[in-house]
């Protein structure tokens, strides 16, 4: 097993809880007789990302090495080795949520290769994600029985009961050099909004904050732990000044916090006696922890896909038995990427992993087109990649206007051939393409949701748009361009979607009101349509235009105001 001196000095002294200023110069010194240390290493929205795969996200066209899951087994195991030694550390192994659907390897095979995943590095806990019903309740029932251990989730019931499903557990208590840890999972309770309602027929997902209030009392009261700590798959926002802010804006006027949690800021500001919160859901990694100014509590999360792990170390008064510090185990924080040159994969790990990864790369090589340029992400709302599959999939329908949610566009890729493979981890969800007769308000009603500041934003094809995102609601539009022509409020117009956000999801609940004889299912899965696009018109070559601007001062057209609020 091959490690660079520098990774193994490193671990060693992260056992020993050195300073950061000299952890890899010093050798480890013997722990303090007053303090125990607990390693919590966790992971959130891995999305199946456990196969050797390039770093994207720094260079799309010449992307640095990832080891995937084997890699993340080589620190574990280091870790492990290391903390073994010192009667004084424990170590704790945790996941947020979202394990299987999204990479090539997690789609195809519904999360086998997770379970194996989960097996090899021996999780202490995982928590149930909304990604997990993507193919139904029968994949994650299948995969609790699966791993060593049942998913950790305390909010999700049975219909019509206060009864958790028999696959699931509300916590888990751990012993850590000995510190009694009770640990409780929870699921966003917007998963009954995100997932198809056949998936979770017979599920009903409940708000977070009183089911974790109720198992830390029963914890803390019945089963004596030293502390509790949550693993939700909830999470962190991009911008924590700006949300600190309007959460606090919104105490300021009287709003109750604890009455409307939206993530786990919140959840942190209104939780107490709970120290720590491990998140994920909104893939918004933080290198230290986010540490809520009033309760003092501390939110944990990665970037998630796999592309790290993170590890921060637990001080605690070996006498109180209460939580007093933390340190980072490296000088850029908590975060760890798995370089593979720096983490070599662990062999054992690839033996297990490899036999799911070489099934599901069958047939994914074949090549479906290429680009000119890179497909990006970068800039959200008018982007090269999101450009690109709603021009597809607005060519493949033949309508005036198409849009998809920038969460469901999962990696970039670089300029050249692209694969089924590649498709396959830009789209993996298999969302179906619908045609919607819509009315040009709704069209404006979309617009003014995903324009505010925040907001999660939609990709478009077929439209101009300019937008004051700080406005008040139903003024943010200041003007707007179908094709090249003023729209109006009252024409129905012809739109593609897909059946995902048809449902309601990603804020748009306003398209659960179209009447269903004004929707066409299609059957088109929408990286079929975009492989057709690639296929016909390759190499393509989007651009970033002027279909999306941003203005305080710009007037806004009378057209606008002219039809009735949909």
């Amino acid at each position: 097993m091959r490690v660079s001196m520098r990774s193994a000095v490193l671990l060693a002294a992260v056992a020993a809880g050195l300073p950061a200023a000299v952890r890899a110069q010093e050798a480890p010194a013997p722990p303090a007789s007053d303090r125990i240390k607990l390693h919590l290493v966790y992971t959130n929205d891995i999305h199946g990302h456990v196969a050797p795969e390039g770093a994207t996200f720094m260079n799309p066209n010449f992307p640095p090495p990832l080891g995937g899951g084997a890699s993340a087994a080589s620190y574990i195991q280091k870790l492990r080795a290391a903390v073994a030694t010192d009667p004084n550390a424990g170590l704790l192994l945790t996941d947020a949520g979202d394990t299987w659907q999204g990479a090539p390897v997690g789609t195809i095979t519904q999360g086998t290769v997770m379970e194996e995943y989960f097996r090899a590095l021996d999780y202490d806990v995982v928590v149930l994600g909304n990604h997990e019903f993507d193919k139904g309740k029968d994949v994650p029932i299948r995969m609790s029985q699966a791993m060593h251990r049942p998913f950790v989730c305390a909010n999700v019931f049975l219909t019509g009961t206060d009864s958790l499903p028999t696959w699931v557990e509300p916590y888990r208590v751990l012993n850590r050099a000995g510190l009694r840890i009770g640990v409780v999972g929870g699921i966003t309770p917007g998963t009954k909004h995100m997932a198809f309602e056949e998936n979770i027929a017979g599920l009903d997902f409940r708000p977070l904050l009183p089911e974790i209030e109720k198992w830390r009392d029963y914890l803390y009261e019945t089963e004596k732990v030293d502390m509790v700590m949550a693993v939700v798959h909830d999470g962190l926002p991009f911008d924590p000044k700006r949300e600190w802010a309007e959460l606090r804006k919104r105490e300021r006027a009287g709003e109750n916090i604890r009455n409307d949690v939206r993530g786990a800021m919140d959840l942190a500001h209104v939780l107490q006696r709970v120290p720590v919160i491990v998140g994920g859901h909104t893939h918004r990694g933080y290198r230290d922890p986010w540490i809520d100014p009033v309760t003092q509590t501390m939110v944990l999360e990665t970037f998630g896909n796999g592309s790290s792990i993170g590890h921060i170390i637990l001080e605690f008064d070996r006498r109180t038995r209460t939580l007093v510090g933390w340190q980072a185990p490296r000088r850029d924080g908590l975060l760890v990427t798995l370089f593979e040159d720096e983490w070599w994969p662990d062999p054992e790990t690839s033996d297990r992993l490899d036999p799911y990864i070489q099934t599901a790369q069958a047939g994914l090589d074949v090549k479906v087109g290429s680009s000119r340029v890179e497909l990006t992400r970068r800039g959200g709302t008018n982007s090269t990649m999101g450009n690109l599959v709603t021009e597809a999939i607005r060519a493949e329908t033949e309508t005036d206007f198409a849009f998809v949610n920038l969460g469901g566009l999962r990696t970039d890729l670089g300029a050249g051939d692209l694969t089924v493979g590649d498709l396959l981890r830009v789209m993996p969800f298999d969302n179906a393409l619908v045609i919607v007769q819509m009315p040009g308000q709704m069209i404006q009603e979309i617009f003014e949701r995903k324009s505010r500041r925040g907001s999660s934003g939609i990709a478009y094809s077929g439209a101009k748009v300019i937008v004051n995102p700080d406005a008040p609601a139903g003024e943010r539009v200041r003007e707007l361009l179908i094709g090249d022509q003023p729209l109006d409020p009252d024409k129905l117009y012809r739109v593609c979607t897909t059946d995902y956000l048809l449902e309601g999801n990603s804020g748009l609940e306003v398209l659960t009101t179209v009447p269903p004889d004004q929707v066409q299912y299609t059957q088109t899965v929408d990286r079929a349509a975009l492989a057709r696009y690639l296929e016909r018109h390759s190499p393509v070559n989007p651009r970033v235009d002027d279909r999306w601007r941003e203005s305080k001062d710009a007037p806004r057209a009378a057209y606008l105001d002219a039809g009735s609020t949909p």
